[in-house]
């Protein structure tokens, strides 16, 4: 867990889209925000740009992940920035 905790510093720092995938099967793209160690949650951003709270008790895996496009995906008619 100790490991986790400082790898996923290392991500919050740089910025670093993550996938995450918890204990219910759920398997998600998130870009990390905030690590509370105390209370054992790690604070993140969904695609939507929703702020969202994930227990560290249910996280299985977190690998860093790239992204396609534009990681803001608020409204029907999102713009895909690609190169």
């Amino acid at each position: 867990m100790k490991e986790l905790c400082q790898q996923l510093s290392v991500w919050i720092a740089q910025k670093q889209p993550v996938r995450v995938q918890t204990a219910q099967g759920e398997e998600t793209v998130v870009l990390p925000v905030k690590l509370y160690q105390e209370a054992r949650k790690l604070f993140v951003y969904n695609r939507q740009m929703r702020l969202m709270n994930i227990p560290l008790d249910r996280i299985i895996s977190v690998q860093p992940t790239r992204i396609t496009g534009s990681f803001d995906r608020r409204g029907e008619e999102a713009i895909v920035h690609t190169r």
